[in-house]
């Protein structure tokens, strides 16, 4: 079997990929990431960007990167800079409907795959405590959209269609397919 590398460590992807049974390094690619306007393509080009990074240094072995946005009427919500940004995130996601895009990109000695999974997600209606109390706790900082869904931020979320992990980070079942044919 081939060395897989996660270009992240985020403990999010790490989850995942332990309960998909993967054996794997982390080694975090620490880039930029900028927006590039389409949603879609921001959260492919910048999986791709990470899992170069890191795919360069190490050529002979797999390397997984990946990217996760929200987006909230046709705006892509990165992380917050602050805990008044991370507010207003949650604030406007309130009562309302977004959607989970990750990206996805695997590179190795047989070639790449990129690809993207996407989720809805609907909010309930949050009152001002609520935001408070949860931005308190820090969880929202590091977090696309200033929720993490396995996390406290799961109290927010009434409904989810499409995968679960996608919202999480990696799509568990799309990843697994791919890693499977390409690790071999």
């Amino acid at each position: 079997m081939r060395l897989l590398i996660l270009a992240s460590e985020s403990k999010r992807r790490v989850e995942i990929l332990k309960m998909l049974g993967f054996k794997f390094l982390v080694i975090p690619s620490y880039v930029e990431e900028p927006h590039f306007g389409q949603p879609i393509l921001t959260a492919r080009r910048l999986a791709h960007k990470k899992a170069f990074t890191v795919w360069k240094d190490y050529k002979f072995a797999t390397v997984l990167g990946a990217d996760t946005i929200v987006v909230l009427e046709g705006k892509i919500m990165g992380k917050p800079k602050d805990e008044a940004q991370a507010k207003a995130m949650l604030r406007s996601l309130s009562n309302k409907w977004h959607t989970v895009i990750t990206g996805v990109c695997i590179m190795g000695p047989k070639g790449k795959v990129c690809f993207h999974d996407k989720a809805r997600v609907k909010f309930r209606p949050l009152e001002e405590k609520d935001i408070e109390e949860y931005v308190a706790t820090g969880e929202p900082m590091d977090k696309a959209g200033a929720y993490a869904v396995q996390g406290l931020g799961a109290r927010f979320v009434e409904k989810i269609v499409g995968d679960f992990y996608t919202v999480m980070g990696l799509p568990a079942s799309k990843t697994y397919e791919v890693l499977r044919h390409v690790l071999d």
